[in-house]
């Protein structure tokens, strides 16, 4: 009935455009519904979280916990929603890959071809894409058959854009410009290290938003930035009407909105609306909006919004289509990742200053390395293990970025210092971290003594980002981290978390 009177409206305009009295016709309204999805992290299939969770996290807010997501579930979900009124889009906002067994084998290309048959729209690239060599994360662009599109990402050399700056997109005669922009922090990735340079996220959006509101009547800015950061250009940049946004993996229930003092109007929303969808897929991001064309100049424009994440629950049957593409992909390395190594007593979270997992990981690498002390950095560990049998495709959840394993010598006051700087996970040591300071660290039960040498373990990310810029030579042992923590579990079978105030970090300095 709706669209019925939208197209007899349609038809009115357009008599009365031909019989001269274009002044006096109706408005026309048209709705836009944009589904998006940011920091997928190589989810492709369902997956669950602690159930009971912490209070305190995200994942509390979900009304389900267990068996969501899944990109096979949300491609119905996505048919579902197309076949209703309106133009629908379907977008990603980056990260992507970097979290499951798929992103450690497939480097993003299965994430990729799974999105190719649930046909994406349009997208942009978060950092986690970046953790690749240069050649392979342009492949995963070239294999997009989506748009994507990111403004601030250049040559280093030549300064020339890497991908599409913006596209601008007709949506019932409405011009839509889709621009991207991806987090500084970016810098220091792989592919950054290989002539790819990241321009200031702010410097680009000053100089590009003008320019497209000049070619379109709708902008809108898929932001790899992180809600904070979205919130402050919306502010600071006018003319963005709405901010798809990622990497914070923030649970926005309902859209933001950031109102501007000028273009006051009952029929303009007058400011920025802000939706992002947390992580790994768990829910889709719905965010209507209502498109309306002024008859008197034409002009279109954002007159409302409405937003809602939806649950990608167990119910919800999975797309044939896109299922056997992710099968496809998992047939290849399931012999290795299918198997179970052992079996969780307990799930593995976060209790006060006590992450388990973390322990978990720490631990085994100091037994399994023959190390006196193992230091991990914090958000290397990436996903809580949980209670049950384990198998490899649960650790490389956990354990994503393929890290190998290092040894170093280090004094007690280098050792000192690694822990005053980075505050990490630890196995082997006890220490206080509190304001600002490092007051009281143990080592195997005794207090460190800064003139004696200690055999360390870690990770290859935290020998090359600390260690190195320290003059502290270290042996590669080249096996994997993940491979590792596989072994030790298989050693013990059942494994219990740890909680054991090993690490005390004051969060209000922190």
């Amino acid at each position: 009935m709706m669209r019925r009177a939208l197209v007899s409206a349609a038809v009115a305009l357009w008599l009365a455009a031909g019989l001269g009295v274009l002044a006096d016709a109706p408005p026309r309204y048209w709705k836009l519904t944009i589904l998006h999805t940011n920091d997928t992290h190589g989810n492709l299939f369902p997956f669950n979280y602690p159930d009971p969770p912490d209070p305190n996290t995200q994942e509390a807010q979900l009304a389900l916990r267990r068996n969501i997501g899944g990109i096979a579930r949300r491609a119905t979900l996505v048919k579902q929603i197309r076949d209703g009124f309106g133009t629908t889009w379907v977008v990603d906002v980056g990260d992507f890959m970097d979290g499951t067994a798929f992103s450690v084998e497939y480097r993003g290309e299965a994430d990729v071809a799974a999105m190719n048959a649930l046909g994406y729209t349009i997208g942009t690239h978060g950092n986690h894409e970046f953790n690749n060599s240069r050649a392979q994360w342009q492949k995963l662009a070239q294999m997009a058959q989506y748009r994507v599109v990111c403004a601030n990402v250049v040559d280093a050399n030549t300064k020339q854009p890497l991908l599409k700056p913006y596209e601008i997109l007709e949506v019932e005669g409405a011009r839509i410009a889709v621009f991207g922009l991806v987090t500084e922090s970016t810098r220091g990735y792989p592919a950054t290290r290989e002539g790819v340079e990241i321009l200031d996220a702010f410097a680009v959006a000053r100089d590009l938003v003008p320019k497209l509101r000049q070619q379109a009547d709708v902008v809108v800015l898929l932001s790899h930035l992180g809600v904070e950061v979205d919130e402050r250009l919306a502010r600071e940049v006018p003319g963005i009407d709405v901010i798809v946004g990622g990497h914070s993996h923030t649970r926005l229930a309902k859209p933001l909105f950031v109102p501007r003092d000028d273009l006051l109007s009952a029929f303009e929303r007058n400011g920025t609306v802000i939706a992002q969808a947390f992580q790994w897929g768990g829910e889709l991001g719905r965010l209507e909006l209502i498109l309306r064309r002024d008859p008197r100049s034409g002009r279109w424009t954002l007159m409302s919004h409405r937003g809602e994440l939806i649950l990608v629950a167990p119910n919800i049957p999975e797309d044939r289509a896109v299922k056997a593409v992710v099968d496809r992909y998992w047939k290849r390395i399931k012999g290795y990742y299918g198997v179970v190594v052992g079996e969780a007593e307990d799930d593995f979270t976060h209790r006060g200053d006590d992450d388990a997992e973390y322990n978990l990981v720490a631990d085994a690498l100091r037994e399994m390395l023959g190390t006196e002390a193992d230091l991990e950095n914090m958000g290397g560990v990436r996903a809580p293990i949980l209670r049950g049998p384990i198998t490899r495709y649960d650790l490389a959840k956990a354990l994503p970025f393929g890290n190998t394993m290092v040894k170093f010598r280090a004094t007690g006051a280098q050792l000192r210092e690694l822990l005053q700087r980075t505050r990490p996970a630890v196995s082997g040591i006890r220490y206080r971290y509190q304001q600002g300071q490092l007051v009281e660290v143990t080592i195997n039960g005794q207090p460190l003594q800064d003139d004696r040498q200690y055999l360390l373990s870690t990770n290859s990310y935290f020998a090359q980002r600390y260690l190195q810029p320290m003059g502290i030579a270290y042996e590669d042992t080249g096996r994997k981290r993940l491979d590792i923590v596989s072994d030790y579990i298989l050693k013990h079978k059942r494994i219990r978390p740890a909680y054991d105030g090993r690490r005390v970090v004051d969060q209000s300095v922190y």
